[in-house]
């Protein structure tokens, strides 16, 4: 797939398999009105969930996830810390973090690059991001103007760690607006 540098991001699920031109469909109807197709991207530094909303219920699209040796590094709560006899506390890996850092923001990128591929073949009409606030940030810097315009509300929570069903449930309350 063109949108992603392989070393970087891993994606499952129907995107993986069927390809962004699989959900490029001719709009959606119901009782002679057109029913938008909302994508909800919900990520954080070590992982996303893109999730579409046409009419009904959610359904899931695909999981992105930085390649595992940068994943469970970023998921990896100890490093870079190490406590001394003096009992303070002090980075360890600092340039190591510095590169961490570097590599979540490529994440971020490559998130934005999937949603520019999927906005260009209308895969989506409208967005929906939920974030951690550094994450979302990072997204907001990356993406392209065009899918900006897609973007119909942010909310900056972490919600990757909820199973499927309180993943469905939260969302449901945020995208309330779009219930027919």
């Amino acid at each position: 797939m063109s949108f992603i540098r392989e070393e970087i991001m891993k994606i499952t699920g129907k995107i993986e398999k069927e390809g962004l031109k699989a959900f490029a469909k001719k709009p959606l109807f119901r009782l002679g009105r057109p029913v938008a197709r909302i994508w909800a991207v919900v990520a954080d530094k070590g992982a996303a969930k893109i999730l579409m909303k046409s009419g009904g219920d959610l359904e899931l699209l695909g999981e992105l996830y930085p390649e595992e040796t940068m994943q469970a590094e970023l998921n990896n709560k100890n490093i870079g810390r190490v406590a001394s006899s003096g009992g303070n506390r002090h980075h360890k890996f600092e340039p190591h973090m510095e590169q961490s850092r570097q590599d979540e923001f490529a994440f971020a990128q490559d998130i934005a690059n999937l949603l520019d591929e999927a906005q260009s073949v209308a895969a989506f009409d409208r967005l929906v991001l939920v974030a951690a606030p550094r994450m979302l940030g990072d997204l907001r810097a990356a993406m392209s103007g065009n899918v900006q315009k897609q973007v119909v509300a942010e909310i900056d929570k972490d919600l990757t760690k909820l199973d499927e069903t309180g993943l469905r449930n939260a969302l449901n309350e945020i995208l309330w607006f779009q219930r027919d």
